[in-house]
């Protein structure tokens, strides 16, 4: 058994947040590349929204179908999946 530490294997998915950000568009089609280039599936990822905010939850649902919408045109055959809401970490505020 060799001591040496073998990398680990990447990632099966590129993953990006679709989030209410002006450059979502450019994020998707960056990450859909990434995917075709690597051979990996697309993951687009929900943010996080309180499930009795059924105006944020529908704003979501539009910017995941407009981010399938550029995934698919960018790079066509790449599987796309959909993951489940994360936390994003807060940023850190100096004194």
């Amino acid at each position: 058994m060799s001591s040496r530490a073998t990398a680990p294997p990447p990632p099966h998915t590129v993953r990006v947040v679709v989030d209410d950000v002006p450059e979502l568009d450019d994020l998707v089609e960056e990450a859909a590349r990434r995917a075709l280039a690597s051979d990996r599936a697309l993951e687009l990822v929900e943010p996080p929204v309180s499930e009795c905010d059924h105006a944020a939850r529908a704003r979501v649902i539009r910017r995941m179908d407009e981010a399938l919408d550029v995934a698919r045109r960018t790079a066509p055959g790449v599987p796309v999946r959909v993951g489940a809401p994360i936390a994003l970490p807060r940023p850190r505020h100096s004194p």
